[in-house]
């Protein structure tokens, strides 16, 4: 397949009808991560599309310089159900599909504004005293702080570890990072539904309750038919675990 079949497969994948201007790094990283482009086939393939991207650039189509965001895909990592357990004690988010999406749409958000960041540096820059440019300082502030927080979503994504469905359902009988429980108040007998993720997914209005929270410490690896006692400022809850999902 010759350069100009692949680029006229990157634009039927991307959608014909669509504006050029919406291309974004995650949508250009999606293209080699759907397609599972991986080792020589990647270079061979991807090639004619990064001078695709390349030319948009240039002609000033696109904002940024997306071709450097095309890179051959790496196998992103799940836990299956009998990882899960040792996952636990391992560094690195462990989300569900859509909080990894959220996490790869957030570092997509930053590396804009880096792009206009580094512009704003620019231009302040063209001011002749540096001894007294606010604005300069300002640039650079702000450049420094976007730059530190698309190391610190990098690291986090390439560490990132994907809740598969079959971790989930094999997890049923011990709580894990994914599972859906059904608690009962032992004092007032209210029952209580909570799903326990990663912080980076909590949510209380959902029921969603992260792993470093009292109420998820204390439920980690428990099973059903345990109690558990969580101190908190007013006193002592006691809490029975009556049911455990995916």
């Amino acid at each position: 397949m010759d350069g100009h079949q692949e680029i006229i497969r990157f634009i039927d994948w991307y959608g014909r009808d669509r504006k050029v201007n919406d291309l974004s790094p995650s949508l250009v990283e999606g293209y080699a991560r759907e397609f599972s482009l991986r080792g020589a086939e990647a270079q061979k393939r991807l090639t004619p599309v990064k001078e695709f991207l390349v030319f948009l650039r240039k002609m000033e189509w696109i904002e940024i310089n997306l071709a450097v965001h095309l890179r051959a895909s790496r196998a992103r990592r799940t836990l299956s159900g009998r990882q899960t357990a040792a996952a636990n004690g391992r560094s690195g988010p462990r989300l569900s599909e859509e909080g990894y999406n959220r996490l790869i749409a957030e570092l997509d958000k930053y590396k804009v504004e880096k792009v206009k960041a580094d512009s704003e540096v620019k231009e302040a820059m063209a001011g002749k005293d540096f001894r007294e440019n606010a604005p300069l300082d300002a640039a650079k502030e702000r450049q420094g702080f976007v730059a530190a927080k698309i190391r610190e979503l990098e690291t986090e994504v390439a560490s990132a570890q994907i809740l598969s469905g079959e971790a989930q359902a094999n997890a049923g009988k011990r709580v894990v990072v994914g599972s859906s429980i059904t608690i009962k108040d032992v004092s007032s007998g209210k029952r209580i539904n909570y799903t326990l993720v990663d912080k980076r997914e909590a949510d209380a209005s959902s029921g969603k309750i992260s792993t470093v929270s009292p109420v998820g410490q204390a439920l980690l690896d428990r099973t059903v038919g345990d109690t558990v006692n969580i101190t908190v400022p007013k006193g002592a809850l006691s809490y029975l675990i009556e049911k455990i999902g995916a």
